[in-house]
């Protein structure tokens, strides 16, 4: 118990007479102690209680966040790409056939979905999903280290605000096409600079929920912010729809104005670096270290460290002492051969954002439909995503924990490898769909995989200690930007080579989805690998047998990983 300092004096006599110890005195002195371990067990029911109201504000805060980025950024997304695409259709009838503008000079969207616009709205796009995701990479590593030294608050408040410098310089130039040749919209990765970019932040968000959830909590909390981020593309896409029918200008420039409403959230937010977050209920049993590691894993950051600043007459030394200083700092990832196996599914499971970005403008040209009503298939798969995250995954996490008996990780991992599943078969779909009724099926079936990021991010979670967290999160945003940097430009590239492939098949539409049947087939090799490994960590726990046979049967006990985040 803590005790707390003065509340307790006691003055001792040394040389004590015999009256002064009888059965009084002791009953005097039982009495204090028994009044100051109440005091104590108080003091920590306070402090508990403060812990948690803390822990409930900073989540509550966390899901205005994502609200006040998501929101807008969906309400943005499909107006966006109508006015690339509207743009990119304007300058190629201008030189080709002017005969097909109107009146007004406008052209119909119709008139849009040749090939050589949408392969230059691919390859746009495709490149400004490489270019943005450039800071992250150089930038992840140091922002982590300043996380885990100075605290999280101000880098996340400072990602906020280049988020909405960068949508301003995109508004600029879109809005005079005729100054500002479109492909500048890639100069907005610059911003990136000031605080890492979207990588960083999402990582940064997730060590704040980290700091103040208990282990057993955390993936609950990360599937419950994930639907707060579903609820965004189940409410702005059919607004986006509505608003345009009138202008997509109109629902492009309300996500802008709404963005700005993420600085003063970000700001609220209190330091959690430091955070004594509630414990859980059953103390688990404590992953063995040698005496070598166990110093060095909880040895703090400190000034002696190797610095990044430059001193003058010394920019070589210092530049290898900060790669040494990184090098240190990462080399627990490769303790733990079942983290290096994650982390290199990571750059192919990025493919997946490309290929939701490309999901738009895959149905439009497939199937002839326009921008504002292509974006109710993001409702629908947010609808069914947030069924999933809210209702499926915390019921069957809770079956898994409290009826099978599994412990924590074990149940991550069965959660990621079902919710892998189910993005493999939605993916396939996907892309071999005749009709618009089975790309619907397909969507549904990969909305039911939503949580299996989640899953695997706290099953990681639970294989390293708690002052490690912030870097197996920056070493997780960097192999995601290296995915994102790579795929943005691949996904593209295929949707060009999909159409060629249509070309030559004389029509042949189901060329076109392509793109999803590659992903789809590198994703089921991860896939099977997940199912086929065991990762139970035998020379921790002494125990054999693979995670399919402890679900076999109910008989008998579950073997253990070491699902301990130590303190």
């Amino acid at each position: 118990m803590r005790r707390r300092s003065g509340t307790i004096h006691m003055t001792v006599d040394t040389n004590p007479r015999d009256e002064d110890i009888d059965g009084s005195s002791l009953a005097d002195d039982d009495s204090l102690l028994g009044s100051g371990s109440t005091l104590n067990a108080q003091h920590d029911m306070e402090a508990e209680a403060k812990a948690k109201r803390i822990r409930t504000l900073v989540i509550m805060l966390i899901v205005g966040l994502i609200v006040a980025v998501d929101l807008p950024s969906v309400l943005q997304s499909s107006p966006m790409l109508r006015i690339i695409e509207d743009i990119y259709c304007k300058q190629d009838y201008q030189k080709n056939d002017p005969s097909k503008f109107s009146a007004t000079g406008q052209i119909d969207e119709s008139l849009c979905k040749i090939d050589s616009v949408q392969a230059e709205v691919a390859f746009l796009k495709g490149w400004m999903s490489c270019f943005n995701h450039l800071p992250g990479l150089f930038l992840a590593v140091p922002f982590g280290m300043l996380a885990d030294k100075y605290g999280r608050k101000w880098l996340l408040v400072l990602n906020i605000v280049q988020l909405q410098l960068r949508g301003c310089w995109m508004y600029l130039v879109l809005s005079f096409p005729d100054f500002f040749p479109i492909r500048l919209l890639w100069l907005e990765a610059v911003l990136g600079v000031l605080g890492g970019g979207s990588m960083v932040a999402t990582a940064l968000l997730f060590v704040i929920v980290s700091d103040v959830t208990p282990s057993s909590q955390t993936a609950s909390t990360f599937f419950r912010l994930g639907a707060a981020n579903f609820l965004c593309f189940l409410a702005a896409p059919p607004l986006a729809a509505k608003l345009m029918e009138i202008s997509p200008w109109i629902p492009y420039s309300l996500g802008l104005a709404l963005q700005a409403f993420a600085i003063p959230i970000t700001m609220a937010l209190p330091e959690t670096l430091g955070f004594q977050k509630p414990a859980d209920p059953t103390p688990p049993t404590p992953k063995r270290f040698s005496k070598a590691e166990e110093t060095e894993a909880e040895r703090p950051l400190t000034a002696s460290e190797p610095s990044m600043h430059l001193e003058k007459g010394n920019c070589m030394q210092t530049t290898k002492s900060l790669f040494a200083s990184l090098i240190a700092n990462s080399a627990f990832l490769f303790k733990d051969w079942r983290i290096v196996f994650f982390m290199c599914t990571y750059p192919v499971r990025m493919l997946l954002s490309p290929l939701d970005g490309l999901i738009l403008q895959y149905v439009s040209k497939r199937f002839h439909w326009t921008f504002a009503r292509v974006t109710y298939i993001s409702s629908f798969q947010a609808g069914l995503s947030m069924l999933a995250l809210l209702f499926l995954f915390p019921w069957v996490s809770t079956y898994l924990l409290k009826k099978k008996g599994l412990n924590v990780a074990r149940k991550d991992l069965f959660l990621a490898r079902v919710g892998m599943s189910a993005i493999v078969a939605g993916v396939l779909v996907t892309g071999f769909a005749p009709t618009i009724f089975v790309l619907f099926v397909g969507v549904g079936i990969s909305a039911f995989g939503s949580g299996a990021g989640s899953a695997t991010r706290a099953l990681m979670t639970s294989w390293v200690q708690q002052n490690e967290v912030a870097r197996l999160y920056t070493a997780l945003s960097i192999v995601e930007t290296l995915g994102l940097i790579a795929g943005g430009p691949v996904v593209a590239g295929l949707f060009k080579a999909a159409m060629d492939m249509v070309k030559a098949h004389d029509g042949g539409n189901m060329w076109l989805g392509m793109p999803f049947f590659i992903v789809g087939g590198l994703l089921g090799v991860i896939c099977v690998l997940m199912w086929m490994i065991n990762f139970a960590d035998k020379k921790e726990n002494g125990l054999e047998g693979g995670f399919a046979e402890g679900l076999a049967g109910d008989e008998g006990e579950f073997e253990k990983f070491s699902d301990v985040r130590r303190a």
